[in-house]
């Protein structure tokens, strides 16, 4: 190794001890608003109805969904759903605003308690949801009155008359 090269790596060397990390200042907040997905969300919602002077009532009325679904969308309770938050965008005049910080609220798995994160990331790669449940005695248990009633009732509900033999 030449002079020339090994002074070039110690002068490298004491420029890289002399960079203290930690003396570096902390990156400002801009906005001040939360970074949590969810917070976000709810905050965005609150500020846009607000900077309008419009109640929760005026919303519902104009976007046709229920005062108290929107008051909960706003305190973090809910996060709506698919159809009422491109609705809101509408309503508001920000094309997709509103449902580029839904994506990530409804994506965050810190919104559910830890026990049921690992059911929350299953239920993401399902293609399928089978229920089993008991909704009539078996075969045994069936008398001619019995299989006769579910035949009366679809007839009752709109469906077509006869017999479940």
């Amino acid at each position: 190794m030449s002079m020339a090269h090994a002074n070039g790596v110690r002068a490298a060397e004491r420029v890289e001890c002399k960079c203290n990390r930690s003396a570096m200042p902390q990156r400002l907040v801009v906005t001040g608003r939360s970074r949590e997905p969810r917070a976000r969300f709810s905050e965005e919602l609150r500020r846009l109805r607000s900077e309008r002077g419009l109640s929760l009532r005026d919303v519902a009325k104009e976007v046709g969904w229920d005062a108290s679904r929107f008051s909960k969308m706003e305190s973090g309770q809910t996060l709506g759903g698919p159809e009422v938050v491109p609705a809101l965008d509408q309503f508001h005049g920000t094309p997709g605003l509103l449902v580029t910080l839904w994506e990530p609220a409804v994506a965050d798995p810190t919104q559910f308690k830890e026990q049921y994160r690992r059911y929350r990331l299953l239920e993401a790669e399902a293609v399928s949801l089978w229920h089993y449940g008991v909704s009539r005695p078996p075969g045994l248990l069936q008398t001619d009155a019995y299989a006769r009633g579910p035949a009366a009732w679809t007839a009752f509900v709109g469906g077509v008359k006869g017999s479940a033999r």
